[in-house]
């Protein structure tokens, strides 16, 4: 029975209107890609298409990137009161559209509903994770007579493989959040509507604008910009060992 009543949720969703992401998220708005090229979305369980999203191009990228450079300067000296409270501001967030994510990650990944639930939970539990972190993180300590203080390194980009979605995207998220960095996301682009459900929850969260952004599009394109790109001080990444290779010898 309950087989029966999970396969017909799931049908229920697929004959709902499908949906096109065509926005990213940059300085705390959805600005419109640039992009000309549609992927289709499709569910993995029924191949059946649920959505599609305008992939962005490298000027839409340089927006993001320009956007966190300049956010960078003020956010780096944010205290660590201030980052505990963005913390739990992004886990309330995500936690309001819990049903919501829960909704597309079925769509989006053929998930379970259970599985889709226990991973949208702890992407949100991850910001009270590094939240608590914080509370009695020392930034400053002493070593004999040297004085060792810890700073952020700058404009962090951030980019994910198709699994695991929001945990991926969120975990790595609140440790650049709470190490003082602003964020450029890439999420993979066949995730596109799951990434654009937590950008909505960045923006509902009100973190000073520029600290978040998200471009959808391909890794080729936009990885390689991201992964040389001078303005970038960290890379956080999912993916395989060639890619990190790559990364590491473009940024070196």
């Amino acid at each position: 029975m309950k087989f029966i009543c999970a396969k017909l949720q799931v049908e229920a969703l697929n004959q709902k209107t499908m949906k096109t992401i065509n926005s990213n998220f940059i300085n705390g708005q959805f600005i419109p890609s640039s992009g000309k090229e549609i992927l289709g979305i499709y569910n993995p369980a029924n191949g059946k298409q649920i959505g599609g999203v305008l992939l962005g191009e490298e000027q839409d990228l340089l927006k993001a990137i320009e956007s966190a450079s300049n956010a960078q300067a003020k956010f780096s000296f944010s205290t660590k009161a201030e980052r505990m409270e963005y913390l739990q501001c992004l886990h309330d967030a995500v936690m309001e559209r819990i049903g919501d994510l829960q909704e597309v990650t079925v769509q989006e990944y053929g998930a379970t509903w259970q599985r889709s639930l226990w991973s949208n939970k702890y992407a949100a539990e991850t910001f009270l994770y590094f939240r608590e972190i914080l509370k009695d993180f020392q930034f400053e300590s002493k070593i004999g007579q040297s004085s060792i203080s810890m700073v952020p390194v700058g404009v962090t980009a951030i980019m994910t493989a198709w699994n695991a979605n929001s945990g991926s995207i969120c975990v790595k998220l609140a440790a650049a959040i709470a190490a003082g960095c602003t964020v450029v996301i890439k999420p993979n682009e066949l995730s596109a509507i799951q990434s654009h459900v937590l950008a909505e929850c960045f923006q509902k969260a009100a973190l000073p604008e520029g600290v978040i952004n998200m471009v959808h599009g391909r890794g080729d394109v936009l990885g390689t910009i991201l992964s040389s790109h001078p303005a970038i001080g960290k890379i956080l990444f999912t993916g395989s060992t060639l890619v990190g290779k790559k990364s590491s010898q473009k940024m070196q």
